[in-house]
């Protein structure tokens, strides 16, 4: 069970980390506002702003959960670490 949970948590944080650096390219290249109203796939650029900031958020907490449920495995390998 533990296992799965932090396979679940790594894979959730690549997900969303991912989906967080695509939107956060879309919205680098966006074009400066001129006259029209521009969208891509469908959504303005406040939609992708909130859509990036969304899978930012998710990402961040699946990361934090990632390190609080492997605190232990990062505390052996620091301490390996030290021993070196």
């Amino acid at each position: 069970m533990h296992s799965k949970l932090r396979v679940a948590l790594f894979l959730i944080s690549i997900f969303f980390g991912t989906l967080s650096l695509v939107t956060g390219v879309v919205l680098y290249l966006w074009p400066k506002p001129r006259a029209g109203w521009y969208e891509f796939l469908g959504l303005s650029k406040a939609n992708w702003s909130d859509l990036h900031t969304y899978f930012s958020l998710i990402a961040l907490v699946a990361i934090l959960v990632h390190l609080i449920v492997n605190r232990r495995s990062i505390k052996l390998y620091v301490d390996s670490l030290r021993r070196i």
